[in-house]
């Protein structure tokens, strides 16, 4: 599928140097200032800066000793003295805050600059049926796992300035089939399908350690205690450190990309710190063992009390110092190499580095057994003071830490007051590539000067200043909507019967004097201060109702007593003409239907598979509403669908039978094979042969030979006017959709989001 004319056209930044001309009469003042203005004029025509990004995975507030020990006022158990030096070296901010307390949600919307409400991914494991568990009476609303080719991200306007762009390393933005990739999404550089990084020069696809793919991630069997001393994938360095496929990947591509006349960008994403916890690293896992005082485990089991106060887990302590060991090398590569573009200097002195997590730390997690068989939770990191950790709203799952150096970056600096968030990161980079985007709708602001030390507040592309960031996580019993606004924090409960909390809590995170304030989050001052609540709740709702932020559903089905269950209208008759779906439903004596939209899946059943696991995928698409019916179109190639209605009282119906989640049907399981009728192959061929029709019809005018797709339009229609059978129409689907893509780049047809959303040529 083609990329192009997908961004806004870019203003390239000027390259033109300023002649230097000097008029002194004094031979010495001649001198003296046609030196000082050559030095002016390098200055400002000092090349574009390279880029490194790191984002650690689960990394938390304080988890960085720098952070700690300004909060805590002693030093901390975990060693991070390479994060500390880049933070001795640059600004550190104290109110960084991840877009999302989960790691999905935070990466699509860092690498876009957009949130959640607008790129579609909410939170992990998306693009399924909206189902309860079991008879619980809430449900997740419906949200993509995945980004797609068609959105823009950071790498590909970056390359049109001239950047050579890589990822290595954690993605997860790519749903339960792993597509698309970073390569699919305009990186020059990274893993294709089949986890083989493209540059043969770099990625030796022969050598089993470097094509271990989780690199010091990768988990033991049976268990923890199995880490050690993996001579094939884990080699001890000279150093003493267990070798990791993604800081060597890294590494080479840096020592390849340096030498080269452009600048570069490198999106690296260690796999640390996130569960399960454990480590390869046996010499370090002895030290933080003899740090806190106890043996070295001989049971691979939990390890430490989940609720005590503190930092008392050495395999998470490991893994921090793994993660600092990590980008000590990258650093360390930074300033060994000379920069060709900016002779007499370094890399490192050009290039600018962020380190920063994608959500706040995990708190507890039981994720290995013992030796008695059971697995039991133990503490993973303490976000003390903040509230809360990785999946909450609460401070802990949101705030970050966030440590920049670079060009331009005062040494030794701390930023106590402005706000900042990952999704600036898109604006900053553009405005440090010193490149224009005429059009790209970002949510965050260009922090560029705030790095810089120049201002204290964010500001938006077009000046106004921000003051507010918004957050929605409709997810589990953890569903909040927050804004945070200035010195105030207002947390909405849009989850209120499985979420524990209030429906409404206002916090003050910063005193009137500037000094933080109430960050664990302790004190609702809703009462005391109904008139900040008032205005923010204003705020929240007008941008949730802006963005149809939906909110849990409540299930028909719920074992519990909700109001307006009795009033649920059923579903009395589906059915499709051609292409066109439709359901009737009860509308005398019921509530009333107030939305509806049809879910789809292109892989439903057993035959349109790509490789293991091999899960079904449903998209979102619009459905027509009136009264007593609803009505939709089949997306071409959809295998199965499923019209949602929803309720004055917010009740979800499906027009089919639906699975709740449970041993029948687990969360990933197969929902199609579990429905009555599901539109099933025939209206989604239909509407794919009227497809292929059209793309014929085009090609034909341009003179292009049409061959394999009229062949494959003829099986497609013969197919159509027999009763449905899975193996035959699944195949009828995959071979028309082949045939029209093969046509990319020639009609509009072929580049249909439909089609290219999973790998379909590999089924």
């Amino acid at each position: 599928m083609h990329r192009e004319n997908r961004t806004a056209q870019l203003l390239v930044r000027p390259t033109n140097v300023p002649i230097v001309r000097t008029y002194a009469q004094h031979p010495l003042r001649n001198i003296f200032l046609c030196a000082l203005l050559l030095l002016t004029s390098a200055a400002a025509a000092a090349p574009q800066p390279n880029i490194v990004f790191i984002l650690v995975d689960d990394l938390g507030w304080q988890d960085v000793n720098c952070y700690f020990q300004q909060i805590q006022g002693k030093p901390s158990l975990y060693e991070t003295p390479h994060i500390d030096r880049i933070a001795s070296r640059g600004v550190r901010f104290m109110q960084a805050y991840a877009p999302a307390p989960t790691c999905a949600p935070s990466r699509a919307a860092y690498l876009t600059g957009q949130l959640g409400v607008k790129n579609g991914v909410w939170h992990v494991k998306g693009n399924r049926v909206p189902r309860p568990w079991d008879e619980r009476s809430e449900l997740n609303p419906y949200y993509s796992a995945r980004l797609t080719p068609a959105q823009t991200i950071i790498p590909e306007v970056l390359k049109r300035a001239g950047y050579t762009t890589g990822h290595v390393g954690k993605w997860h933005v790519c749903g339960s089939n792993m597509v698309p990739t970073p390569l699919d999404m305009g990186f020059d550089f990274s893993y294709d399908k089949d986890n083989h990084y493209n540059d043969p020069d770099v990625f030796d696809r022969n050598d089993p350690k470097m094509t271990n793919k989780e690199g010091i991630f990768s988990q033991p069997r049976p268990t923890r205690l199995d880490a050690f001393d993996d001579t094939r994938l884990f080699p001890l360095l000279a150093d003493e450190r267990p070798y990791d496929s993604l800081t060597d990947i890294s590494l080479r591509w840096l020592k390849k990309v340096g030498k080269q006349d452009q600048p570069f960008f490198l999106n690296f994403c260690p796999k640390l710190v996130h569960g399960p916890i454990m480590t390869h690293d046996r010499k370090r896992l002895a030290y933080y063992c003899k740090k806190l005082g106890i043996p070295f485990p001989k049971d691979p089991g939990a390890i430490c009390d989940p609720e005590a106060a503190g930092f008392n887990n050495p395999y998470y302590a490991a893994m921090v110092d793994s993660v600092d060991w990590m980008v000590g090398q990258v650093i360390q590569t930074l300033e060994a190499m000379d920069d060709r573009r900016n002779p007499g200097h370094k890399l490192i002195d050009n290039t600018i580095v962020i380190l920063t997590s994608d959500n706040g730390g995990a708190q507890k997690l039981a994720t290995w057994k013992g030796l008695d068989g059971k697995q039991n939770f133990e503490k993973v990191t303490d976000m003390a003071p903040l509230t809360g950790g990785k999946t909450w709203m609460y401070e802990g799952g949101v705030r970050i830490p966030f440590i920049a150096m670079g060009p331009g970056i005062k040494p030794g600096t701390v930023n106590n007051a402005s706000l900042i968030s990952l999704l600036d990161m898109f604006p900053t980079f553009i405005a440090a590539a010193e490149i224009k985007p005429d059009a790209l709708d970002l949510d965050g602001c260009n922090i560029l000067h705030l790095l810089r030390g120049q201002r204290t507040d964010a500001r938006f592309a077009d000046g106004t200043i921000r003051d507010t960031l918004l957050f929605h996580h409709p997810m589990d019993n953890k569903s909040f909507s927050v804004i945070r606004q200035g010195d105030w924090k207002l947390i909405k409960n849009t989850g209120p019967v499985l979420t524990d909390a209030p429906e409404l809590q206002l916090f003050r995170l910063v005193n009137p004097d500037g000094s933080f304030g109430d960050l664990g989050e302790h004190k609702n001052l809703l009462d005391a201060y109904p008139e900040v609540a008032k205005r923010l709740l204003g705020d929240l709702t007008a941008w949730m109702d802006q963005h149809d932020a939906r909110v849990p559903y409540l299930n028909p089905g719920s074992k519990d007593s909700l109001p307006g269950q009795d009033e649920v209208p059923l579903v009395t008759k589906t059915g499709s003409d051609g292409p066109r779906l439709w359901a009737e439903f009860e509308t005398a004596g019921k509530a009333s239907i107030q939305k509806a939209f049809l879910i789809y899946s292109l892989n439903g059943g057993t035959e349109l598979k790509y490789r293991p696991p091999r899960l079904e995928e449903w998209c979102k698409a619009p459905a027509h509403l009136t009264d007593g019916r609803v009505e939709a179109d089949a997306p071409p190639g959809m295998t199965h669908g499923i019209f949602c209605l929803i309720d004055e009282n917010n009740f979800l119906i499906y027009s089919d039978t639906v699975p709740p989640v449970g041993a029948k049907c687990r969360i990933d399981g197969p929902v199609s094979t579990f429905l009555q009728d599901g539109f099933a192959y025939r209206p989604g061929l239909i509407s794919l042969i009227h497809l292929g029709e059209q793309a014929n019809a085009k090609l034909a005018q341009k003179g292009v030979p049409t061959t394999d797709l009229i062949k494959a339009l003829n099986v497609a229609k013969a197919t159509s006017e027999k009763p449905v059978a899975e193996q035959s129409y699944a195949v009828a689907i995959r071979e028309l959709r082949k045939a029209i893509r093969g046509f990319d780049g020639q009609v509009a047809e072929s580049s249909l989001p439909d089609l290219n959303f999973l790998p379909l040529d590999r089924w």
